[in-house]
């Protein structure tokens, strides 16, 4: 019978710290389970539950205390050889969470679980109490992520997509107009606090961003999608798609500001270095579109041309204030 190798000295290191927090997770393990789990002798777990029973971190003193050591539970390790720990060191004093870090993280965690994809999964649970547990001057009960206004639609969709089936929805538009629109949802996805998907639009048979909360009501249809699988495929990071009919405006704008802006870029536009003006060509579906862009980002753009949009903005702007106008 061929002997077995000598462990290694990084061989026992990997055992000492895996050891501790495998005890510490269980409670109590024996010798044996433990053997069994990393795959060493009996004779190499009681070596290394003496060598753990002499670790530790000295005191203020740079002296040893029974406190600054593990302590072993010493009579059932020798009775029943079972492994359970009454002291331990260093790893309760772990760095944790400051509250803004726990805040940040519950945050993103709570508005990851407003995805019907996730909203069902019960790690996401566990992971919000750890780090709840982990930080290290506590986290506030009143933090809350708002669910999305139209959570039904979005169960819809994405039902649909898992099962390609096309939806038909009632929708308006940013120029206000609303009508019924058959579509075959493909990618369901969030910016900012807004929920968008796309999908095969079969009016306009083209590939269209629609956002949810404009849809006015959702129904999943019988009919099964088409084949779009290379339509998902060229799907852009950006969230609006050219079309032919799309209206093309000069804007004059800074290199700093085109991560603001970055969701109305044209699909392919290279980011030039530095800080300095920049006029870039942005496609807007109609001019409604244009004027919200601008009325967002008023210290950001100057709207250049074509004419009708200088136009279109300026009494945009020009409406505008005269709603601040006193009545009278």
């Amino acid at each position: 019978m061929a002997k077995r190798p000598r462990p290694r000295a990084t061989d026992n290191l990997m055992l000492f710290l895996a050891l501790v927090p495998y005890v510490l997770d269980k409670g109590e393990v024996s010798v044996a389970e433990a053997a069994r789990q990393f795959s060493r002798s009996e004779d190499d777990i009681v070596a290394a539950v003496h060598l753990i029973a002499c670790a530790g971190i000295p005191g203020e003193n740079l002296a040893y205390s029974h406190l600054d050591l593990f302590d072993i539970d010493w009579d059932l390790f020798e009775e029943q050889r079972v492994i359970t720990f009454w002291n331990t060191v260093a790893i309760d004093h772990s760095p944790r969470f400051t509250a803004r870090e726990a805040s940040a993280l519950i945050a993103g965690l709570q508005y990851l679980a407003a995805h019907p994809a996730y909203s069902g999964r019960g790690d996401i649970d566990e992971v919000l109490a750890k780090i709840r547990r982990g930080s290290s001057h506590g986290y506030s009960d009143r933090i809350a992520i708002a669910q999305p206004v139209a959570e039904g639609h979005l169960q819809i969709l994405n039902n649909a997509i898992d099962t390609k089936v096309s939806v038909s929805i009632v929708y308006h538009n940013k120029a206000g107009e609303t009508g019924t629109r058959i579509i075959d949802p493909l990618v369901l996805e969030s910016r900012d606090a807004a929920w968008y998907v796309r999908a095969w639009c079969h009016h306009r048979q083209a590939l269209r961003t629609f956002r949810v909360d404009h849809m006015e009501s959702v129904e999943a249809t019988e009919n099964a999608q088409g084949d779009h699988e290379s339509l998902i495929d060229d799907i852009s990071p950006e969230l609006f798609q050219p079309s032919s009919d799309d209206i093309t405006v000069v804007i004059d704008t800074t290199v700093g500001a085109l991560p603001v802006i970055a969701d109305y870029l044209p699909r392919g536009f290279s980011h030039p270095a530095g800080e300095g003006a920049l006029r870039v060509e942005i496609p807007f579906a109609h001019y409604g579109s244009l004027t919200r862009f601008a009325a967002a980002h008023p210290t950001l753009v100057r709207v250049v041309s074509p004419g009708s949009a200088v136009a279109a903005v300026k009494e945009f702007a020009k409406d505008a204030l005269l709603a601040y106008q006193p009545r009278g």
